[in-house]
């Protein structure tokens, strides 16, 4: 076999090669999410112009990344005009400050929910919203919920206690406190030292001391 046909060869084969796009950059443009497959706009580090390429994400997460974002692109069968889209990132938003192992989702305005080590689950927003359908069940050691302006808590029926029968719990409120209904106490209200249910005070006409109050 002479080298002159091995050379053929190679040609035909670089040729046809040429002719399939592998793998590209490119930088997104725009976005549309209304279908159920988003589609994106972007335009590719060595000219090239995607329209309408889908956005394939993992089952269960999704993201509409901003004007700017950088994007993987994989051409379907080698053509550019059949591309996908199988990752995009920021740098300018994408969270850095992460240590082996820890897990981060985040938005273009900052908030986020970091899976630190030693299973620590950190949320950072401005404004946290929780709904459940029928019941929240937060249970652990310790609970610390913390807020610079107002938290929000509602629910038709409130249960709060060390366990669900109420047992040896204790609970203390720090600062004032506003009732606007009707404040019931199985045993007892205690305040300033002095007991609701085992008070005694004398007379006004200078008698003996009152018998306690009656319940109702």
């Amino acid at each position: 076999m002479s080298n002159d046909f091995l050379r053929r060869v190679d040609a035909k084969i670089a040729r046809a090669l040429s002719r399939v796009r592998l793998g590209f950059r490119a930088v997104l443009t725009a976005l549309d999410t209304t279908p159920g497959v988003q589609l994106l706009q972007a335009d590719g580090l060595a000219g090239e112009q995607l329209q309408a390429s889908e956005v394939f994400q993992q089952f269960g997460f999704t993201s509409a990344p901003p004007a700017g974002s950088q994007c993987i692109v994989l051409p379907l069968g080698g053509k550019t005009a059949h591309s996908v889209i199988v990752a995009t990132e920021h740098g300018n938003y994408r969270v850095q400050a992460l240590k082996s192992g820890e897990v981060c989702v985040y938005n273009q305005a900052g908030a986020k929910i970091t899976l630190k080590q030693d299973k620590v689950v950190a949320i950072e927003c401005d404004k946290l919203e929780v709904r459940a359908k029928d019941e929240i069940d937060m249970t652990a050691a310790r609970i610390r919920l913390r807020a610079s302006q107002r938290m929000g808590l509602y629910a038709p029926v409130w249960d709060l206690g060390g366990d669900e029968d109420g047992a040896d719990c204790e609970g203390v409120w720090r600062g004032n406190l506003h009732i606007t209904g009707t404040s019931r106490a199985d045993v007892d209200h205690i305040t300033g030292g002095v007991s609701l249910v085992h008070h005694v005070h004398p007379e006004n006409d200078g008698g003996g001391p009152t018998d306690e109050p009656i319940g109702i």
